[in-house]
């Protein structure tokens, strides 16, 4: 079993009581894993069969994904802004008048599930009947000035040269990872998510400190901000229904130190709210917290016991006003969301709880848009909106797309509007939608018989990578939200996974490199695009990792040590030898260049991080840490924890 395969078991064992089916269980992430497989690897065909089984699966599971599933959304609701596709009110959300409303929902969608016969076929999942896109069209081609020049999604150019930080989607709003340095000390999780290590690097690599909780806390990440740790993740426990079985559950847990002495961190305030803990982010002095949690109604429940069926925040029932009901019936949790002050650690200063049937979110320095993905059975993707300005979170907007959103690099806000880049059925779109998230402005028919493998949006400019047998990168100027153009398109093989602004006018990919023919990967590459003209951008240089099939970036962006300052690129890759850690420099004449290629000794299902000190840089990866002189890349120090 390799490594993914064995996280990806890790995380539905997590997720099963969820009923929620997970990213990885989605056939474009499946292909994604059969893409890394060795060379000659025909998988496509592989896909198609997965694909189908996915089909299998998520049928049994999805509960609402019917033909009849709820609202209209196909294609022209989408394109109509959601204004009749969507039943929401104008202000995007419809908030519980009392909790008989969530009970009633609840009963309801009980015993409608209790009724379907699924042996008959009655659920299933069937293709939008609305017709194909038109083609979309560009006008002339004209150089738009990006704003890529000043600003690195690494590393800002303002932060502190002496260490790295957490590679971000959003600049400005900082993301939990398993590893964390405040230029001295090393924060690392343990593999059994019970501890994070507190780890001196003055004078060698000495443990210095360990924070535990009790053994039925799980941490999944944490912060290191402002000298405060900050631990974030689960505490399960197991309880008798009223069926008279045993199950577990969860509540998302953030308890926050005082490590402005790390040798003797002080506990300084703990806050739980209902679910699992699916992600958090931190901005302005303030955490945000986001769980999934569905209500046991198989174990029934009674009108008068709301803390059944109701978010609890601090053991307390979240109240009805801060509920937002769903927007269609197939909606079976909740997306709870908290906020806490960062200066009063021990209470929630807000929380919002929306029903819905599955999503993912995207924050920027405004607004948290949480997008549900519902593409296999209406053809759409539906998009709310809530500002969250310190702390206080506020229901704005909601809206539909046609199509899904390969991830949150696909979705950006900037100057008020809100870009989005979706694939449906064979074809890829590119949408920009107001405030009130209606559409303004659109390109449909993009790049037939593909779809969107990875994008980057940055000021009046986006890139975004198509692919099926070439990797077309297409540029898209976005000056007037109302008219956005494709202004070039660049076609290579294989394909760019992620990508990552590298300095004035570069644009790094990381993906596969593959044949011609589009059935075989060679190895992972490197591709250094040259966006100085984006209406005709080039592939200057490029690396391919020769039997490397496999690279954590790919699936996680916080994997990352990108700094365009240093000139290095870092992640881990997997070969047929295992896993090891690679950096590497960019060079305009002599391309990329290897400076390191270390095996990554430390076990567990973490992804392995590398952090950099000063001129030291540290591999991590569970109870191991190497240290490595970044002068010529030897091995300086480690340590076993």
């Amino acid at each position: 079993m390799n490594k993914k395969e064995q996280e990806f078991i890790n995380q539905m064992k997590k997720e099963s009581e969820a009923v929620n089916v997970p990213e990885s269980l989605e056939p474009r992430e499946i292909e994604k894993l059969l893409k890394s497989r060795p060379k000659k690897f025909v998988w496509k065909k592989a896909y198609t069969a997965a694909a189908a089984a996915c089909c299998i699966l998520v049928c049994g599971l999805a509960f609402g994904m019917t033909k009849d599933g709820g609202y209209s959304g196909g294609r022209e609701g989408a394109a109509a802004g959601g204004t009749e596709a969507d039943p929401l009110r104008s202000s995007g959300f419809e908030t519980a008048e009392n909790y008989e409303d969530v009970y009633e929902y609840l009963q309801a969608r009980m015993e409608e599930m209790n009724g379907r016969n699924y042996d008959s076929g009655e659920v299933m999942i069937t293709e939008d009947s609305a017709s194909d896109m038109p083609a979309g069209g560009a006008a002339a081609p004209q150089r738009i000035a990006s704003e890529a020049k000043t600003m690195d999604a690494a590393v800002p150019e303002t932060a502190s040269a002496d260490y790295s930080e957490t590679n971000v989607r959003q600049e400005g709003v900082d993301e939990a990872d398993v590893v964390k340095t405040d230029g001295r000390y090393l924060y690392t999780l343990r593999d059994n998510g019970r501890a994070v290590v507190v780890v001196d690097t003055k004078d060698g690599l000495k443990e210095a400190a360990e924070v535990k909780l009790e053994d039925t806390y799980s941490i999944r990440e944490f912060y290191v901000n402002s000298g405060k740790l900050v631990l974030t993740g689960e505490i399960y426990r197991e309880e008798k229904t009223k069926g008279g079985w045993y199950m577990s559950s969860a509540n998302t847990f953030a308890v926050t130190y005082d490590v402005s002495d790390p040798v003797k961190p002080k506990k300084l305030g703990e806050v739980t709210q209902s679910g699992y803990y699916t992600s958090s982010r931190m901005t302005e002095g303030h955490l945000y917290l986001f769980s999934q949690y569905t209500v046991d109604t198989a174990s029934g429940i009674e009108p008068r016991a709301v803390e059944d069926y109701i978010p609890l925040i601090n053991e307390s029932v979240l109240p009805e006003k801060d509920i937002y009901m769903p927007a269609t019936k197939t909606a079976y949790m909740y997306a709870v969301i908290g906020s806490v002050d960062m200066e009063k650690p021990d209470e929630e200063k807000n929380s919002k709880a929306i029903f819905t049937d599955g999503g993912n979110l995207y924050v920027s320095n405004q607004n948290i848009y949480w997008y549900e993905d519902r593409s296999w059975y209406t053809g759409d993707t539906m998009i709310r909106r809530l500002s969250y300005q310190d702390g206080e979170l506020q229901a704005e907007a909601s809206g539909l797309v046609g199509g899904y959103i390969h991830d949150s690099f696909c979705i950006d806000e900037y100057k008020g509007y809100l870009r989005v880049i979706t694939t449906e059925k064979e074809t890829n779109s590119v949408y920009v939608l107001d405030e009130k998230l209606k559409k303004v402005g659109s390109i449909e028919g993009l790049a037939e018989d593909e779809r969107v493998y990875s994008a980057r949006l940055m000021g009046d400019v986006g890139y975004f990578v198509t692919y099926r047998e070439t990797d077309p990168l297409f540029s898209v100027d976005f000056s007037d939200p109302k008219k956005p153009e494709i202004i070039g398109e660049l076609k290579i093989p294989g394909f760019s996974e992620y990508l990552h602004f590298y300095g004035e006018d570069l644009l790094l990919g990381i993906g596969m490199d593959v044949d011609e023919d589009g059935f075989t990967t060679n190895g992972v590459k490197l591709s250094m695009f040259d966006i100085s003209d984006n209406t005709d951008v080039k592939e200057v240089q490029k690396y391919v990792m020769k039997n490397v099939y496999s690279a954590d970036v790919m699936y996680d962006y916080r994997a990352a040590l990108i700094d365009r300052k240093k000139n290095i690129i870092g992640f881990s890759a997997n070969s047929g030898d295992g896993e090891s850690y690679y950096v590497f420099s960019y060079d305009e004449k002599n391309g990329f260049e290897c400076l390191m290629d270390e095996t990554v000794n430390g076990n567990g299902y973490q992804t392995a991080r590398g952090v950099y000190i000063d001129t030291v840089l540290y591999v991590v990866k569970g109870n191991i840490i190497e240290a490595y002189s970044m002068e010529d890349y030897k091995k300086v120090d480690d340590i076993i924890l």
